[in-house]
């Protein structure tokens, strides 16, 4: 039995029971070394069971799982190489503003998936339950911005539910990495303002009051390499990378730094559509595209 096999089980990934105990796990990395050779860095993206669980996750993406068994690889065979790893946590409250505790449609709450509109608050299609005024304005700051409409989605990553948590299989290759290195990896928490959604990992879609701490954007930017991959592909995980790059639109030699893991990431709604997107970003930025 190989080294990886001992401390993953791609038969469980995206499931809910773990069949490897986290002993198991150190007493396997204790016993081995390596030398850091290079200084690089992985960012993951939103990488919850909610996400990946094809059969409870309640927001999962096709292809999620074949997305994690990528990153699994990626990263043990990366162990020299990687100097840290961060993932971010996507994170909510069920009473925020893009879940349907805040909207009705007549008597009854509206469906996961519905796009309110202004147009539709307006020919009161869709009603503003919890605070009007300042619900109503949320939805006339994105169209301003030109952003995204607001989308309901369905109830995901509520803080410290099962869905929240980092995938099982996953977690077990970052304990691995982390015993191996010496390093604790970072977690970044984003999404628990309740009245604004938060698809990158530095802003929300619309700016508030809230103090971000995106000291981290600094610190990965002093990688040689930035490797980027987790779900969605066409909303999180690009969010975060344009949003990065927006703010070292300036230095293309930190923008060229990045390192899209195309295939360790999938789309809610179109690849095709996802890689036009990030064809602007390799053309505005320098970023680079890789399957691994």
């Amino acid at each position: 039995m190989s080294i990886l096999e001992k401390i993953i089980d791609e038969k469980y990934i995206g499931k809910e029971e773990n069949p490897i105990k986290i002993e198991d796990i150190l007493n396997v990395a204790y016993s081995q070394k390596i030398n850091k050779i290079k200084n690089e860095v992985l960012l993951i993206i939103d990488p919850q069971r909610d996400f990946i669980d094809s059969k409870k996750g309640s927001l999962a993406v096709e292809g999620a799982v074949n997305d994690i068994n990528n990153i699994i690889h990626f990263i043990y065979d990366n162990l020299e190489s990687l100097s840290n790893i961060y993932i971010t946590l996507d994170t909510h409250y069920y009473d925020s503003i893009f879940f349907q505790s805040f909207w009705k449609n007549n008597n009854d709450y509206v469906s996961p998936f519905t796009e309110v509109t202004l147009e539709k608050i307006e020919n009161k299609e869709i009603i503003p339950v919890v605070d009007k005024d300042l619900q109503i304005e949320y939805v006339k700051q994105l169209k301003k911005q030109g952003s995204k409409n607001l989308t309901i989605w369905p109830y995901h990553c509520l803080y410290a539910t099962d869905g929240w948590l980092i995938e099982k299989q996953l977690s077990n290759i970052l304990y691995f990495f982390e015993a191996v290195s010496g390093v604790n990896t970072q977690k970044i928490i984003k999404g628990t303002y309740k009245f604004t959604e938060m698809y990158g990992a530095i802003n929300p879609e619309v700016i508030s009051d809230n103090n971000y701490n995106i000291e981290w954007v600094k610190n990965i930017a002093n990688y040689d390499k930035i490797y980027v991959c987790g779900e969605a592909k066409d909303y999180c995980v690009y969010t975060t990378i344009r949003q990065f790059c927006e703010i070292y639109k300036d230095n293309k030699e930190i923008t060229k730094k990045i390192y899209m893991m195309m295939n360790c990431s999938s789309s809610i709604i179109s690849e095709e559509n996802s890689l036009n997107m990030y064809n602007e970003l390799v053309e505005k930025y320098s970023i680079n595209l890789i399957n691994i």
